[in-house]
Parts: structure tokens; C-alpha cells; sequence
């Protein structure tokens, strides 16, 4: 098993994938990729192939992971705990849209790309340099943040046990 494992997700599998990015883990996805497609980038880049399918479970030369919730929360807690990656964890550190490492900025230089009241109450902004989107940590951070914590505290709990 690679030291950091990173994946690639099936089309049904869309709102994990964005789970799986904002932990800080390698995922790509497309909501259009055929599964020949899926099994060649598996293939090819290393990359464990998560899907709800069965059919990918006897395709030689990959890892796979079948997805057995149809919850995306569930589904990350079945991939976290599956591999006990909770010291894997690096949150808000991708762009959740494209999958690149993102790019701490300072106010002045994302200024003009910013809303007002984003720009008035906001200090600290990361920034894409492939699809060019912003974060910062607003009250959508505070939400995710608690998520992230609720999956460390929840796998350590499962792996004393």
C-alpha cells in the first residue's frame, strides 16, 4: 500500500470526492468519465478507484474500493476508516472543485475578487491557481471544520476499540 494513497471516484460519487479533496486527498473526478476511463487513470497514476460498482472488482492491476452507503458523509467515514488515514489528514489544503493544492494569498492580492462584505471581514484567503477559486474561512469553514473533527475523534475512537 502507497505511503499517501490517492484516489479516483465514479461518477455517483461526486460530493465524496469534494469530502475526500478538503481532508487534502489526491482525488480526481469527473462526473462524465466512462469506466474504461476510470480503470485506465487507476491504472496508470496509482490511484485507488472508489466506486458503488461491482464491476470493478475483478479488473487486474488496481486498487479498488467498492462504496457500500449511498450517504456522502457515511462514504468518507467507510474510506477513512478502511485505511486509517486520520493521521493522513491535511483539511483545506485542495481546491474542492479541481483538486490542486491551493495557494495561501494576502488580502491586497485576491482584493478585487472579492465581495464587499467578504472583503471587509476576512483577512486570510487561499486561492486556486488552476480554476482561480478563493477561500477563506468563513461560516462554511467552522461547518467543515467540525466535520474533520467529528472523523478524527470518531476513527481514533473506532481504532481503540
Amino acid at each position: 500500500m502507497p505511503e499517501t494513497l490517492r484516489f479516483c471516484a465514479d461518477v455517483h460519487l461526486g460530493k465524496l470526492a469534494r469530502l475526500l479533496r478538503m481532508l487534502g486527498f489526491d482525488t480526481v473526478y469527473k462526473n462524465n468519465f466512462t469506466k474504461e476511463e476510470l480503470y485506465e487513470i487507476a491504472h496508470k497514476e496509482h490511484r485507488c478507484l472508489l466506486s458503488k460498482a461491482s464491476c470493478f472488482l475483478k479488473l487486474p492491476g488496481i486498487i479498488f474500493y467498492q462504496i457500500k452507503s449511498a450517504d456522502s458523509r457515511e462514504q468518507l467515514k467507510e474510506v477513512i476508516n478502511y485505511w486509517h488515514f486520520t493521521n493522513s489528514i491535511k483539511a483545506f489544503t485542495r481546491c474542492l472543485y479541481c483538486n490542486e493544492i491551493l495557494k495561501r494569498k494576502v488580502k491586497d492580492e485576491v482584493a478585487d475578487l472579492l465581495l464587499p462584505e467578504t472583503k471587509k471581514h476576512f483577512s486570510e484567503f487561499w486561492k486556486c491557481p488552476c480554476c482561480n477559486k478563493i477561500y477563506w474561512k468563513g461560516s462554511h469553514y467552522d461547518r467543515m471544520l467540525k466535520l474533520v473533527e467529528k472523523l478524527k475523534t470518531n476513527s481514533q475512537n473506532q481504532m481503540k476499540n
